[in-house]
């Protein structure tokens, strides 16, 4: 699901630079030996979480935690069925309470499409002058007005009806000078504005973003663009008159899409922005070739002049260069049934048939019986190998002795990053691997959906390479 383990060596970086420290404390019985970690999203391109910090609450419930803040950011941290959240200036120590702890569902937690409740973190004793609050004062009052008036704006699409919702709230607003609370309410704002400019998205480009300083940090400011540019580059290529940013994408040419924006009026560093976030999400279409795509990068990473968008560059090309096919697949090194250490380098010269998966899942559990029969047949050319990502290894070894399985079962139990690495956080999840080490399908179909004779094909193909070389 997200790769912040693989980014605290570039972007964490930035956090450090000019950094001040701001603790948080608190006291939450309920969460009384549990690990809670405070994270925030750093960009809108790759929009992943980036690691501030680790506290373990103590026994009387009791924690705290410094955090290198060199900006006002939103944080956030995970705590079951919510997602704590609020607004951290650097140097300032705040007072928090947690929300009560409620365990998510079996269900909850292994679907995909489960959201943990937003709930901001309760800030005891602090100043009503405190910027929480006039955030959190100005979201609830948008959210009236937007409620209110749900039909006009996303039915009627009436663009005086955000007009004056925005001259209400801008009025009411105006004393409050603070940046990020200026940039708050601009970037509600433009996602007001876009909800009834879809079809002229130009207008809240041109008006919002296009000649404007990136806000590269600010959770409103990564929302709309996201909304607006997830995509976009593959969308303005099936335009008749765009046709050329398919031809400069696939020849790699990362300053010439850079120019072809700069010449619609976008300053330099937001063009940037938006040709990465395009190439990021380009990649997995088939519009573009991977192969230009990766290059645009490559010559991203020595072209940019931004130090706030080199690194994301860089982060960009080793996710995508990561899990490629024709890569070495990411190493494993992980215990097995019998406590042996285990790698995938002692597979080499069978292909190795690689899954992820939770015990506690359905469908993971429907698959482990769908790959019985292809071990069974297989097992002469194909090493089949599962990583257990339950929280507790034995759930897994127990289904293992349950149901009577033959092939190798590893314990990926709390290796974060090796799910960052296989990007196995939704499962299950399948690899294929030659007999070389490298990447043959990435993802790989799954068992009860066209496996085998996926690779009976391809194992025919590279039996008749062999053979001619």
């Amino acid at each position: 699901m997200y790769y912040f383990n693989i980014i605290i060596p570039l972007l964490l970086l930035s956090f450090q630079v000019n950094a001040q420290k701001s603790v948080l404390s608190g006291k939450a019985l309920d969460y009384s030996t549990k690990e809670i970690t405070f994270y925030t999203i750093p960009d809108p391109v790759l929009h992943q979480k980036l690691e501030l910090g680790t506290t373990k609450v103590a026994t009387d419930g009791t924690f705290s935690l410094t955090l290198p803040i060199h900006q006002t950011i939103e944080i956030y941290v995970d705590l079951e069925k919510y997602c704590g959240t609020m607004v951290v200036e650097p140097g300032k120590n705040y007072a928090v309470t947690l929300p009560p702890f409620s365990l998510r569902t079996s269900n909850e937690a292994h679907s995909s499409y489960f959201k943990p409740a937003p709930y901001w973190l309760g800030l005891p004793g602090t100043e009503n002058s405190d910027l929480n609050f006039a955030v959190r004062s100005f979201v609830m009052d948008f959210n009236s007005e937007t409620a209110k008036n749900a039909i006009p704006i996303y039915q009627n699409q009436s663009k005086e009806v955000v007009n004056e919702i925005i001259e209400r709230l801008e009025t009411k607003y105006s004393a409050n000078k603070n940046e990020y609370f200026k940039t708050l309410k601009k970037y509600y704002f433009a996602e007001l504005s876009y909800a009834v400019n879809q079809r002229t998205p130009e207008f809240v480009i041109n008006k919002y973003f296009a000649t404007e300083p990136v806000k590269l940090h600010h959770p409103v400011y990564q929302r709309v663009f996201v909304k607006i540019f997830t995509d976009f580059l593959r969308k303005q290529s099936q335009d008749i008159q765009n046709r050329e940013i398919v031809t400069i994408t696939n020849s790699g040419n990362y300053l010439k899409l850079v120019s072809l924006f700069e010449d619609r009026g976008y300053q330099k560093e937001f063009a940037e922005l938006v040709v990465l976030k395009g190439l990021n999400d380009g990649y997995y279409t088939n519009t573009f070739s991977k192969e230009g795509v990766l290059q645009a990068i490559e010559m991203a990473q020595t072209s940019t002049t931004s130090p706030i968008l080199e690194p994301i560059a860089h982060q960009i090309k080793r996710k995508l260069s990561l899990l490629a096919v024709g890569g070495k697949a990411p190493a494993i090194k992980l215990k097995n049934l019998k406590n042996e250490t285990v790698t995938l380098d002692q597979f080499r010269g069978k292909f190795i048939y690689l899954s992820f998966f939770n015990s506690k899942s359905s469908d993971c559990k429907v698959e482990l019986d769908s790959i019985v029969s292809i071990e069974k047949k297989l097992r002469q050319v194909l090493t089949v190998v599962s990583v257990a990502l339950d929280d507790d290894f034995d759930a897994a070894v127990k289904l293992w002795k349950a149901k009577g399985y033959k092939w190798e079962l590893l314990n990926g139990s709390k290796q974060k990053q090796l799910i960052i690495n296989y990007n196995a956080s939704i499962t299950p999840a399948f690899y294929l691997i030659d007999p070389s080490g490298a990447l043959k399908l990435s993802q790989a179909p799954s068992p009860s959906h066209g496996f085998e004779p996926t690779f009976l094909k391809m194992f025919r193909d590279y039996n008749f390479k062999q053979q001619r070389n």
